[in-house]
């Protein structure tokens, strides 16, 4: 079976794709709904669907980070074409993201960073936020 190159899937999908979101305002910005885009920006380098080569970071139901990264050789059978690896919510943060970085360091390094970052963010935003009791200002303290 014969594939099409990457390449070509981008030139020819790059200006209508179902995950682009094209905004008039802030300069007519353009962000991607893909799974497989760690930064949301719709470009060549974070098009998951235009590379063999994609990082996805998430956060499943049970608070765990999941890593999600596509194989190189396995277009023709989208069941077997992932890979994922969870990491339990128990494990410390820093251990995450070193984990995180080994494993995507090795096999895309110049997305290395955004899937970090990507997984800082899902921690962050899991983290419940601290509120605080207002204080009486003026002549009423």
């Amino acid at each position: 079976m014969s594939s099409i190159s990457y390449d070509l899937v981008w030139e020819l999908t790059r200006s209508n794709s179902a995950y682009i979101v094209k905004r008039k305002t802030a300069g007519g910005s353009q962000f991607s709904r893909e799974s497989f885009s760690l930064t949301n920006k719709y470009g060549y380098k974070s098009a998951g669907f235009a590379n063999d080569k994609a990082v996805a970071v998430s956060l499943n139901d049970a608070g765990s980070i999941v890593l999600t990264t596509k194989k190189a050789g396995a277009f023709a059978t989208p069941a077997k074409a992932t890979t994922t690896t969870t990491f339990k919510p128990y494990k410390t943060n820093r251990t995450i993201y070193k984990a995180i970085a080994n494993a995507t360091g090795g096999y895309r390094s110049d997305l290395s960073s955004a899937a970090v970052s990507r997984a800082s963010a899902l921690l962050l935003s899991k983290k419940a936020k601290k509120t605080y009791a207002k204080k009486p200002r003026g002549k009423s303290a």
